[in-house]
């Protein structure tokens, strides 16, 4: 139990760092193959399996919650103010831990190696789309006005960036960099523990919701839980089916992603 809450901080405080894939972090972890199948078996499970799932999740996902909540400011920080050194120190953590993806499997098979180049492709493209369009990351002056239009935009940011998290070598955060949402997000959240301290001092529902803000983080948050459940479906039904070939993919996925990292680092 406290293995799996550990690792769940990990993959937490990976998904909040741009360029830094928490699905990769969860299969060098060994979770990834478990993770996808509760995550997207969860809705149509029996009961008696939907328990165990939920206690997998739940251990998981407590890690990954406080990872979020205790390193958002502290990564925040450390990205704002020593991006290289802390980029640096993700990818160092990825590297020696490859070759387990594929330990076991048909090195030479040609099916494998062809599904290894494609990972490697597309997340190249990925690298590519982050090098031309992700040195911004839109304003860092936090949003205070949600309107419908801006509610639905992060709904559908929750639901992308979701996805993305939990393919490895593609990061959330840095989905959300490129979106122009990473510093609303990660103030949205920073905000709402700062304020809630200070929630016996508001005067209404209203002001509460307000201060805290509920409504971004909730149109976001559903966002992401559509997401997981959705790509994790979807993965889950590849590994069952198509194992040898989907660990390779991931692989050429996640050996570039090594490369993600440094072009955030000197771009």
């Amino acid at each position: 139990m406290i293995q799996l809450f550990l690792k769940g901080i990990i993959i937490g405080i990976a998904n909040i760092m741009p360029g830094v894939s928490g699905g990769t972090l969860a299969v060098i972890l060994g979770v990834y193959d478990r993770l996808t199948e509760a995550i997207g078996n969860f809705p149509t499970a029996p009961t008696k399996k939907k328990i165990e799932y939920a206690k997998f999740l739940l251990q998981i996902g407590v890690g990954a919650v406080i990872g979020v909540v205790l390193f958002a400011r502290i990564i925040e920080f450390c990205f704002t103010n020593y991006p290289r050194l802390t980029a640096g120190g993700f990818s160092l953590l990825i590297i020696p831990s490859i070759p387990y993806i594929i330990k076991g499997e048909d090195k030479r098979a040609k099916k494998n190696i062809v599904a290894f180049i494609l990972g490697a492709i597309l997340t190249l493209c990925f690298v590519y789309a982050d090098y031309k369009f992700g040195k911004d990351g839109g304003s860092r002056e936090l949003v205070t006005v949600v309107t419908t239009a801006y509610a639905i935009k992060l709904f559908i940011c929750g639901g992308v960036a979701a996805g993305a998290m939990i393919i490895p070598g593609i990061s959330g955060s840095l989905l959300l960099l490129m979106l122009g949402e990473y510093y609303n997000i990660l103030g949205f959240i920073n905000k709402f523990f700062s304020n809630l301290i200070n929630i016996t001092s508001y005067s209404s529902i209203g002001e509460i919701v307000t201060n805290l803000y509920i409504i971004p983080l909730t149109a976001f948050g559903v966002g992401v839980v559509l997401g997981l459940v959705l790509i994790a479906k979807l993965i889950n039904m590849l590994l069952a089916r198509y194992r040898s070939v989907t660990l390779f993919f991931i692989t050429g996925i996640v050996m570039v992603s090594v490369l993600q990292i440094w072009v955030n680092l000197y771009k």
